[in-house]
């Protein structure tokens, strides 16, 4: 695999269509007719990678959680697979032997803010101190560089995305999920999780929910067996031809695709 270079923009519609892209073709449906160089369009965020070959970047939010997230690792391990774990930091310092877990058994650590709170709740600045504060603290938990960061519901204004980019922090969204942020059936989680998957697709998971308190009417936090869904869901990938690597090793093999996000903030 060569080293990518330049970036593709595409339209968000070419990224959530169904049945799920086929992967390596984004290069055909472009807004600009070429690779634009990363620097220049650090605003928009990577949604998935360009390319046919069966990779799929496995990604966790909001954790650590002291047993999910060490059941979900040892599910990982079984099966040889690497994921990106989006860490708040407030988790982190509550379980830090789980996210040094995480480095030494070879997975990426990324940034998912301080706790959850939505960037539309933050100016520019304010957000960018936030940030700067919870990648401190959890750099010097895990002992490692992070080069990512997912903000919490994939809220985030142009300007604030472009001082992350200025600070070296990308903004890194998703390409598909497995609704397992509320209650429900194990088995169709995993079948909703295999079901997103496409070559080059980054799929959503959690290996814990940080904001109770959104709930919806008739919904309930999520009781089934996390470490099953992931054993159910990485079964399945595997019979599918997949294989699972961290986002940043992703993005250093292909060219990233990146899109407007799914909710933007006006007038910052």
């Amino acid at each position: 695999m060569g080293r990518a270079r330049g970036t593709l923009v595409v339209r968000r519609r070419d990224i959530d269509v169904h049945p799920r892209p086929a992967g390596g073709d984004f290069d055909e449906r472009t807004v600009v007719p070429f690779a634009v160089p990363d620097g220049l369009v650090g605003a928009l965020g990577v949604y998935c990678v360009n390319t046919r070959e069966r990779v799929l970047m496995v990604t966790y939010d909001d954790g650590p959680h002291e047993s999910d997230t060490a059941r979900i690792l040892d599910v990982l391990e079984e099966h040889g697979a690497r994921a990106t774990f989006f860490v708040l930091a407030q988790q982190a310092r509550r379980h830090p032997e789980v996210v040094r877990r995480m480095v030494r058994d070879g997975h990426e650590v990324a940034l998912h803010g301080e706790d959850h709170r939505s960037l539309t709740t933050m100016s520019a600045l304010e957000a960018l101190r936030t940030i700067r504060r919870a990648r401190r603290d959890v750099e010097r938990i895990a002992g490692v560089r992070l080069r990512t960061y997912r903000p919490p519901y994939g809220h985030h204004s142009t300007l604030q995305s472009l001082l992350l980019a200025l600070a070296g922090l990308r903004v890194v969204l998703w390409s598909g999920d497995a609704q397992d942020w509320v209650d429900g059936d194990a088995d169709h989680v995993a079948s909703l999780g295999r079901q997103a998957a496409f070559p080059g697709g980054m799929l959503l998971l959690h290996d814990n929910r940080a904001d109770p308190e959104t709930l919806q009417p008739g919904q309930a936090l999520p009781a089934f067996d996390r470490a099953a869904v992931a054993q159910m869901l990485l079964e399945g990938l595997a019979a599918d031809g997949y294989r699972l690597v961290t986002v940043t090793d992703a993005m250093r093999d292909h060219q990233p695709v990146r899109s407007m996000a799914r909710q933007r903030m006006r007038g910052q």
